[in-house]
């Protein structure tokens, strides 16, 4: 056995024998402990009320798919900005709407794809 070999099999084995390996579970802290600190808050999915609106320009509709492409400037959760199709949960809020029509929306992650859940026109 190489010296470079026995060296890291001691390594493996000091690591595996750490007092790091016997700590149980119930050992550790929980991460949803608060320990009644009132200045610790939960974090929720739904964005604030008073985040602002998004905005963009209608490039295309296809209501009976429930979609629309917009041309869109960079947001938090879609940093990069440019055109993507969004789908809606109802497909009522693109009535009235045409290509070239600027827009105001919300736009929530669904998985794999993005979901508009508020749209206005902003012309």
């Amino acid at each position: 056995m190489s010296t470079k070999s026995f060296t890291f099999a001691a390594a493996l084995a000091a690591l595996a024998l750490s007092p790091l390996s016997s700590l149980s579970a119930a050992a550790l802290p929980a991460m949803s402990d608060t320990d009644g600190n009132p200045e610790i808050q939960t974090c929720t999915a739904e964005a604030p009320d008073d985040t602002p609106l998004a905005s963009g320009r209608v490039v295309a509709i296809d209501p009976a798919a429930g979609k629309i492409t917009l041309d869109y400037r960079p947001l938090p959760l879609l940093p990069e900005g440019g055109v993507r199709v969004f789908s809606v949960d109802d497909p009522a809020i693109l009535k009235g709407l045409s290509a070239g029509d600027r827009v105001r929306f919300d736009v929530e992650r669904d998985g794999r794809r993005y979901v508009l859940r508020h749209l206005e026109n902003s012309n």
